[in-house]
């Protein structure tokens, strides 16, 4: 009888290793699991605290998992081409996405049913962004650079605004007090003007001695991080638009993805050299290197909720990357200063 009730144990914990992990093997050095996705490329990784799930898209699908097992929970299916942007509503039952088909449609994460597809853009539909009372949000795409406003009103019938800008690069930043805090345009290769209701318009000229291939601004519309087809990021303060605070040197490809953790203090890249870096924004020095894709990143993101930024310091522990190969890892960066 104990025989069986052990070998029961160690059956149960093998079971919650693979649903951990995403697989039966071994993980690169730091990470926390692996997901193999199998549809590839992943393009976004948006996270819920409130939900505590995270969703990824992969190909043409939305996958949506639990945060604390990896588990996939389920799967949005509609888009019929790439989707290439995503973002949970504050409370985690919605998401809101925007692919290469032109369309922006709304979720429901708890039952998989979409609730609403939009057709008014005529282009690729790049970014989104949620409001923090989750009733509006916004879309952008290239056509005419087009910035939509959507919101509910007469019982739930769809309404939206636009404007249009003529810049080349769209890249939303939502505020966490229900509006628009900024919009970062690119239209000029090295060129970026920041728009930031109540904190006004500045513009820098990068160093980069290539186009700027991403961009994210910080919630407080005071520091803006480029990443460029030179394989450098630079680190931007309002406060001094002459030199970037930092030029982190270190990707030996294309730098593809960027994001800023909750407090600044720290940067998460990927590169098309396959790598995931964590950058001290203190010092400007890389602290981890983690490798372990095998296709080039497509996304990273702080596994932290940053529609909380300006309530709680909240502090993440860990970072997801994404990448051409449809694989999602999830890296511990909990001990800063590894460079394994």
């Amino acid at each position: 009888m104990k025989i069986t009730k052990l070998a029961g144990s160690i059956l149960l914990l093998i079971v919650v290793a693979f649903l951990r992990n995403g697989f039966a093997g071994n993980l690169p050095v730091g990470a926390i699991a692996r997901i193999d996705v199998g549809e590839g490329p992943v393009n976004a990784i948006a996270y819920s605290r409130s939900a505590n799930r995270f969703a990824v898209a992969a190909a043409n699908g939305i996958h949506i998992y639990d945060a604390n097992t990896y588990k996939e929970l389920i799967v949005l299916d509609g888009h019929t081409d790439l989707v290439l942007t995503i973002a949970f509503s504050p409370n985690g039952k919605r998401l809101v996405s925007g692919s290469l088909d032109r369309t922006m449609r709304l979720w429901n994460t708890s039952t998989g049913k979409l609730i609403r597809t939009r057709e008014e853009h005529t282009a690729p539909v790049n970014t989104v962004a949620f409001s923090v009372d989750g009733k509006r949000f916004w879309s952008a795409s290239r056509e005419n650079n087009t910035i939509r406003s959507w919101y509910t009103r007469d019982g739930g019938r769809w309404s939206s605004e636009s404007s249009s800008r003529e810049v080349d690069l769209i890249t939303i930043v939502c505020s966490y007090r229900g509006e628009v805090k900024a919009t970062v345009l690119s239209g000029v290769p090295q060129q970026c003007l920041v728009q930031v209701p109540r904190l006004g318009t500045w513009r820098i000229t990068a160093g980069h001695e290539d186009l700027v291939n991403v961009l994210t601004l910080y919630p407080d519309g005071k520091t803006l991080a480029t990443g460029s087809i030179d394989k450098t990021i630079e680190v931007w303060n309002k406060a001094n638009t002459d030199k970037p605070l930092y030029r982190l040197i270190g990707h030996t490809e294309s730098v593809t993805a960027i994001d800023f953790s909750v407090d600044a203090k720290r940067l998460a890249s990927g590169s098309a050299d396959k790598t995931v870096r964590l950058w001290d924004l203190t010092t400007g020095q890389a602290v981890q290197i983690r490798i372990g894709h095998t296709g080039e990143i497509g996304a990273v993101t702080f596994l932290e909720d940053k529609a909380l930024a300006e309530i709680v310091l909240a502090k993440g522990k860990a970072v997801a990357s994404g990448d051409s190969d449809g694989t999602v890892i999830i890296w511990d960066i909990g001990k800063i200063g590894s460079l394994d």
